[in-house]
C-alpha cells in the first residue's frame, strides 16, 4: 500500500473550505478500488455518531462500517459489570471477521483509540491502515485513565459511583466545550439525544498487548487543534516520541466527524 507523504497530509487538511461540497463532490469522482472503513466511536458514543462520515465515504463508493461497542449506542440494552476493554476489542474484530474484511482502513476516534491498538495486535494482517483520530494511545498495561489527568480520571469514577453504583460514567452535562458544539444548535441537540451511559471497567482494565502500538500496520494521527482536547496531551507527547507515525493537524473541533464531516472524510479518503 502507498501511504500519503506527511507534507501532502498536511495541504489536504489546510484546504478545507475547497471540501465544502460535501459528498456529492466525493461522488462525482470515480473510484479506483472499492476501500473498507472500519469506524469506532469514543467515549458516550456509538455507531451513529460516524453517520455524517459514513455517507460521503459510502457517496464515493467504499463500502463503511460503524459498529457500536457492547452496551452502548444502540447496544445500550447490554451494559453490564463484565464489559472491559477486552470486550471492545472483540467487538471490532468479531466485526472484521465475520464480514470477512481485508485491506482495512482502522479508524478510532477519541478513546476508540484504545480498542483499535488491541485490534492491530491482534489481528494486523487483515489491516491496511490505523487512523487515530484525535485519539487515546496506549502502551501495553495501561488503561484509559493511565493516561487521563488524574482529576478527570477520579471525576468519572465519581459520577459513575453516583449515578450507577459504579457500572458506567453519565453522560456529559453540559457537553464538553472542546468537542466544539453550540448549545441549542441542531448538532448539539442531535449528539446529546443519542449520548450512553460509558461502561466505567472499560476504562479502568488494562490493555494487554504482545506486540508494539500498530504492530507493523501504518498508522496516522489526526490532531485537531481548534481547540486542543486536555485529556489527549499524553497521547499525543506518546506519537511524537516514536517513530513510524504520519501526523496530521486539523483546525477543527474534537468531534470533527460531527462538526466537519466532508473535512474529515477526504482527508480518509486521501490516506491509502
Amino acid at each position: 500500500m502507498t501511504m500519503l507523504p506527511r507534507r501532502n497530509l498536511l495541504k489536504l487538511a489546510a484546504g478545507l473550505p475547497a471540501l465544502a461540497a460535501g459528498a456529492s463532490a466525493l461522488a462525482a469522482a470515480p473510484v479506483a478500488k472499492a476501500r473498507t472503513y472500519v469506524l469506532a466511536h469514543g467515549s458516550w458514543h456509538g455507531g451513529w455518531c460516524w453517520r455524517p462520515v459514513a455517507d460521503r465515504l459510502q457517496a464515493a463508493g467504499h463500502r463503511v462500517y460503524a459498529p457500536s461497542y457492547t452496551g452502548m449506542g444502540d447496544r445500550a440494552h447490554l451494559l453490564s459489570k463484565d464489559i472491559t476493554i477486552d470486550t471492545f476489542v472483540e467487538d471490532l474484530v468479531q466485526v472484521i471477521e465475520t464480514q470477512e474484511l481485508n485491506d482495512v482502513i482502522l479508524v478510532g476516534h477519541s478513546f476508540g483509540g484504545i480498542p483499535i491498538t488491541g485490534v492491530a495486535d491482534r489481528k494486523p494482517g487483515r489491516l491496511a491502515h490505523l487512523v487515530y483520530f484525535d485519539a487515546i494511545v496506549l502502551e501495553s498495561g495501561q488503561n484509559a485513565f493511565s493516561v487521563y489527568p488524574k482529576a478527570d480520571a477520579d471525576a468519572r469514577i465519581a459520577a459513575a459511583s453516583k449515578a450507577t453504583g459504579g457500572l458506567a460514567v453519565p453522560i456529559p452535562d453540559p457537553l464538553p466545550a472542546a468537542w466544539g458544539f453550540t448549545p441549542g444548535t441542531a448538532d448539539h441537540d442531535w449528539v446529546k439525544r443519542r449520548l450512553t451511559a460509558h461502561p466505567l471497567a472499560s476504562y479502568t482494565s488494562p490493555l494487554n498487548l504482545k506486540h508494539p502500538i500498530g504492530n507493523g500496520v501504518p498508522r496516522t494521527y489526526i490532531h485537531c487543534t481548534q481547540p486542543e482536547l486536555a485529556v489527549l496531551d499524553d497521547s499525543r507527547k506518546l506519537v511524537k516520541s516514536q517513530s513510524g507515525w504520519n501526523w496530521v493537524d486539523i483546525a477543527a473541533p474534537h468531534e470533527a466527524h460531527i462538526t466537519h464531516p466532508a473535512l474529515l472524510a477526504e482527508l480518509l479518503l486521501g490516506l491509502a
